[in-house]
C-alpha cells in the first residue's frame, strides 16, 4: 500500500475505533480508502460479526490475573522456557554406605594450611554455635521439570535470555540434588558437619507462585527433612533464593508489585507451620540486595511484561527491595505475634566490609554511603530508631524511594531476631570528588551510591588473593572480618542482639579448566581463605567480645552459580557435571578440622 493510502486507511480506522460503537462488519459490501478508487470487499451471507480494537502492548495493564491452574497452563509455562535438559538420575536414590576415611591432605607432602593467628589455641566458640554448610534450591536440586514443579524466573532466564549467563550453562541438571539429597546427607553426617543451610523452592511447592499445592513438592520436602533429622543434622531452611515462580512475572511483575508481599507470605505460612518443629533458625529471603545487582537488570519490557512502568534499573531495583522487605517483616511479624514460633527469624544479608582509603573526610564519607546503600537500606528499617530508610537515600533518591505507611514502618521495625551477613570480601572505599553533583543527578556515573570502592589498596598493591576472573569482585580478605563483624556490632546497628555469618567462601582460580582431579583437590587459596576468615571470626569473639553465634560455609558442592554459570566453583567438594560424582577438597578438612578444634 503506497504511504499516502496507509494514512489515509489509519485515519478511517482510527475515527472509527475512538466512536461511541466500533464498526461492525458483515452487512456492507465494500468500504474504500480517501482518495482512492480502490474498494474493498466486506464479508456478507455470514453469521459472524467482527469488530476492531486498537492493540499497543506498551500500554499492558498493571495485571494479567492468572485463575487457571490447569495442567494445560502448567504446560504453557514449561513452553515459555524451552527443552529441559535430564540428567543421568532420575529417581530418588536410597544412600550407599560412606567409606570410613576420605582421601585428604594429611598423608600428602604438603601441610595444612596454618592458624594465622597463634594466640587462638584452646580457644572455643561458645556452646550453642552454629556451624555447616549451605546451598539453594535452584543452583542444586536439578530435577527442574520433575514432579509438578512450576517454573522459575530463574528458569527462564538461563534458558532464553541471551548472555544472561556466561557459559549458557542451566539449572536443569546441576548436582541432581533432589535426588541425591539421602547420599548427600549421608556425607555431611559422615565428616561431621552438624547443620545444613538450605533453600526451599517456591515453584516445587506452589507450581504457579499462588493457588493449589503441588503435593509431589511437599513429599519431597518432607522426606528431606525427616533425613536431615534421622542424621542428627540440623536444618536451617531459606524460604526465598531467587527463584521467583515465573506464573508471577507474568501475573503482575512479582517484585514490582504488592501483590507479592500476600503471594509470598501464603507459601512462607505454610511451609513454616509444616517444618518449624523440627527448626531453630529461619530465613525468609536470601540476599535481598540481590534487588540490585539482579533483579534490576531482568528483562522487563523485552522478554518478561512491562507493568507498573517498572523497567529495568534503579525503579525496579528500589521497588523490588520495598516489596521483599515487606514481604519478610509481614512473615515475622505473624511468626511470633500469631503463630507463635519457638525458633528466630531474619533475612540474610549480603554485605562486605569497607576500609576508608585514607583519613581524609571524604573517605570516610564513602565508606558510610557504600553502607548506607548496601545494608542501611534493609537494615537501617528493622534496626534503626524509625522502622524507616535511611537519611541519605532519601536525600538522594527522592521520590524514586517507596514511602512506608506508619503501619509498614511498625510491621519492618523489629523483625529480625538477628543480624545474618553473606561478608565474602573487603574493600578499600573512597571519596569522589564531584558528590554533590552526583547525588543531584540520577543520570550520573555510580548514582546512587556516589561513592568509591576498589579491590586495591592505597599503595596499589591488591588487598589480598584474588578469586576466579569470573567473580573478580571477590579477594580473600580475612583481617577484614573481624574488623566488619566489629563494625557491625558497634557502629552500623549496635542494637542487634547477635551476629550470624551464612555465607562465606571463594572461587578457586580457573579451577574449572584444571585436567584432571589431580590439580583440583588441593585448593590451596580456598583452604587459606577459610583457615583465614575462622581465625579471624573466632578473635573477634574472643578478643573483641563480638556476638557471632554462627558460620555457614559456601557451599557444599561446586553449583550453579547464577550469571557466571557452572564454571566458577565455590564448593567444598568437587562436583563431576557429567557422573555427578562429589569429591571432597583440602578445603573441606581444613574447614571441618578448624571447628572440631574451636567447638566443644
Amino acid at each position: 500500500m503506497k504511504n499516502n493510502a496507509r494514512v489515509a486507511a489509519a485515519a478511517l480506522l482510527q475515527a472509527a475505533q475512538v466512536s461511541a460503537h466500533p464498526p461492525t462488519y458483515g452487512n456492507a459490501t465494500t468500504s474504500a480508502v480517501a482518495g482512492s478508487s480502490v474498494t474493498f470487499a466486506n464479508p456478507t451471507g455470514v453469521s459472524t460479526t467482527y469488530s476492531t480494537k486498537s492493540f499497543d502492548p506498551s500500554l499492558a495493564s498493571t495485571q494479567l490475573p492468572n485463575n487457571d491452574f490447569s495442567n494445560e497452563r502448567l504446560a504453557f509455562l514449561w513452553n515459555q522456557v524451552g527443552p529441559i535438559a535430564t540428567g543421568p538420575v532420575t529417581t530418588t536414590v536410597s544412600p550407599t554406605p560412606e567409606p570410613t576415611a576420605y582421601g585428604n591432605p594429611s598423608n600428602g607432602l604438603h601441610p595444612y594450611v596454618p592458624s594465622y593467628a597463634g594466640n587462638l589455641s584452646g580457644e572455643h566458640l561458645p556452646s550453642d554455635f552454629i556451624w555447616g554448610v549451605a546451598s539453594s534450591a535452584y543452583q542444586i536440586e536439578g530435577a527442574a521439570k520433575d514432579e509438578g514443579k512450576g517454573p522459575s524466573i530463574w528458569d527462564f532466564l538461563s534458558h532464553r535470555v541471551a548472555k544472561q549467563v556466561a557459559d549458557n550453562t542451566t539449572g536443569d541438571v546441576v548436582a541432581s540434588h533432589y535426588y541425591l539429597y539421602k547420599q548427600d546427607i549421608a556425607r555431611m553426617k559422615a565428616v561431621g558437619i552438624p547443620e545444613f543451610g538450605f533453600s526451599i523452592s517456591w515453584p516445587r511447592i506452589f507450581p504457579f507462585g499462588s493457588g493449589p499445592i503441588n503435593p509431589e513438592g511437599v513429599a519431597h520436602y518432607d522426606d528431606v527433612f525427616a533425613e536431615l533429622v534421622k542424621n542428627g543434622i540440623k536444618p536451617s531452611p531459606v524460604l526465598f533464593h531467587w527463584d521467583t515462580p515465573l506464573e508471577l512475572f507474568n501475573s503482575y511483575g512479582a517484585w514490582s508489585d504488592k501483590q507479592i508481599v500476600d503471594d509470598f507470605f501464603n507459601y512462607a505460612v505454610f511451609i513454616i507451620q509444616r517444618y518449624d518443629h523440627l527448626v531453630d533458625t529461619w530465613f525468609t529471603i536470601n540476599e535481598p540486595q540481590y534487588c540490585n545487582w539482579q533483579y534490576s537488570y531482568y528483562p522487563f519490557g523485552t522478554y518478561l511484561p512491562l507493568y507498573n512502568n517498572v523497567t529495568q534499573g534503579i525503579k525496579a531495583r528500589f521497588t523490588c527491595g520495598h516489596y521483599t522487605l515487606l514481604a519478610h517483616a509481614k512473615v515475622a511479624k505473624w511468626y511470633h505475634e500469631e503463630f507463635k514460633g519457638q525458633g528466630k527469624i531474619s533475612f540474610k544479608n549480603s554485605g562486605n566490609y569497607f576500609e576508608p582509603n585514607s583519613t581524609a573526610p571524604a573517605d570516610a564519607v564513602s565508606v558510610q554511603r557504600n553502607y548506607d546503600f548496601v545494608l542501611g537500606w534493609f537494615n537501617y528499617p528493622v534496626w534503626g530508631p524509625s522502622g524507616d530508610y535511611p537519611q541519605t537515600l532519601k536525600d538522594t533518591l527522592g521520590d524514586i524511594l517507596p514511602v512506608f505507611s506508619d503501619a509498614e514502618k511498625d510491621l519492618v521495625k523489629g523483625s529480625c531476631d538477628f543480624f545474618a551477613i553473606d561478608p565474602y570480601t573487603g574493600y578499600y572505599a573512597f571519596g569522589i570528588p564531584d558528590l554533590e553533583a552526583c547525588t543531584s543527578n540520577s543520570s550520573y556515573p555510580g548514582y546512587p551510591e556516589c561513592a568509591g570502592s576498589a579491590s586495591t589498596a592505597p599503595d596499589g598493591f591488591p588487598i589480598g588473593p584474588s578469586a576466579d576472573p569470573a567473580v573478580s569482585w571477590l579477594y580473600s580478605t580475612p583481617l577484614g572480618l573481624r574488623k566488619f563483624l566489629n563494625t557491625i556490632q558497634n557502629t552500623l546497628f549496635p542494637t542487634v542482639p547477635s551476629i550470624m555469618v551464612t555465607e562465606f567462601g571463594f572461587a578457586e582460580p580457573f579451577e574449572s579448566q584444571q585436567p584432571n582431579l589431580n590439580s583440583i583437590l588441593w585448593d590451596l587459596r580456598r583452604a587459606d581463605y577459610y583457615q583465614g576468615y575462622l581465625d579471624a571470626l573466632l578473635t573477634a569473639v574472643v578478643e573483641d567480645g563480638i556476638k557471632v553465634s554462627g558460620a555457614l560455609g559456601w557451599a557444599i558442592f561446586d553449583n550453579f552459580e547464577w550469571g557466571s554459570g557452572t564454571n566458577v566453583r565455590f564448593g567444598l567438594q568437587h562436583l563431576n557435571y557429567t557422573d555427578l560424582t562429589r569429591t571432597p577438597k583440602a578445603s573441606l578438612f581444613t574447614f571441618v578440622n578448624w571447628f572440631k578444634e574451636h567447638t566443644s
